[in-house]
């Protein structure tokens, strides 16, 4: 039995057979998203909070390349966030340079993207980060294979469909020099079509990959956290933070921090108060002589005064 809180929604769980990959959580989350939203926490604020305390702060923008909706949505509630896809709007291409999203976002979320995009796949990672502020970083999640081994499945991937011959998808391809080649060793992860795996990454080569694309460190989260689920195996995807520099919240994004933590302490400040007539009411009833009067005959209110 695993007992853990997920860091996303705040949910307790106890679960038997504990998997990396299936939701293990009500609100759609794996080990894999909870790794990604736990590196997004320590990364903006220094500590692990879970997302549905993030403070509200609109300064801090971010994008998302198809993120889950259990997390997307709160991120659009607490930052300038979106949630970006592939095949339908808001839809972005990261094998292209988008001008008008040049050093944008503080991050960039990817959540087992960066198989699934054509080769060369460096291109989107180049990309992602172009789309970061000087001080901004990449949180990803990537499969990686156990023997720390890269393969591309299409080095000469140019002009290409995945069809279905039969009962079975190929691709179908036109390269560079013209030729055509047919492929049926697919691998689609939750489906076919745009889920097709473009390679395997090794932990060794994604670090290249990343520091070749621009970015100043990489970081690997390693460790278990079994209180919110964070439970490593063979199988599971690499979460990493990828950094062009130390990130370091802008003045607008400090004064709204301030502010949010203002208003929650008058929100305290103010339940306190209410509190305290509350249990002076409550003294002034309990010592009155009407009160005393209707006890006598075993009417009205009972109350019990606090020490």
């Amino acid at each position: 039995m695993v007992a853990f809180t997920c860091n996303i929604c705040g949910a307790f769980n106890q679960v038997e057979s504990f998997e990396s990959e299936p939701a293990s959580c009500a609100c759609g989350s794996n080990v894999r998203v909870r790794a990604l939203i736990h590196l997004l926490s320590t990364e903006l604020f220094g500590v692990d909070i879970p997302l549905f305390r993030f403070p509200t702060l609109p300064a801090i923008s971010g994008l998302g390349m198809t993120d889950k909706e259990c997390y997307a949505r709160l991120l659009a509630e607490k930052f300038s966030y979106t949630n970006t896809f592939y095949d339908r709007e808001p839809r972005v291409d990261f094998h292209q340079r988008n001008a008008t999203l040049a050093s944008t976002c503080d991050f960039v979320l990817s959540a087992d993207v960066f198989e699934h995009v054509a080769p060369p796949g460096r291109r989107a990672m180049n990309e992602v980060w172009n789309i970061l502020k000087p001080n901004g970083f990449l949180v990803a999640t990537v499969p990686c294979t156990p023997d720390d081994r890269f393969v591309e499945h299409f080095p000469d991937l140019f002009e290409y469909r995945v069809v279905s011959l039969g009962k079975s998808a190929v691709l179908v391809n036109r390269r560079r020099d013209g030729a055509v080649e047919v492929r049926e060793d697919l691998i689609f992860h939750g489906g076919p079509g745009a889920t097709l795996e473009m390679r395997q990454f090794s932990r060794t080569q994604l670090v290249s990959e990343l520091l070749a694309a621009g970015f100043s460190e990489v970081e690997y989260l390693s460790a278990n956290r079994p209180e919110i689920g964070v439970l490593f195996d063979p199988d599971v995807s690499q979460p990493l933070v990828a950094r062009k520099s130390r990130f370091a919240m802008d003045r607008a994004a400090q004064i709204q921090l301030v502010r949010e933590w203002l208003r929650s302490q008058q929100a305290f400040l103010d339940e306190r108060a209410r509190a305290d007539r509350m249990s002076q009411q409550m003294q002034m009833a309990a010592t009155s002589r009407w009160l005393r009067l209707g006890r006598a005959f075993a009417l009205g209110p009972k109350f019990t005064p606090r020490d």
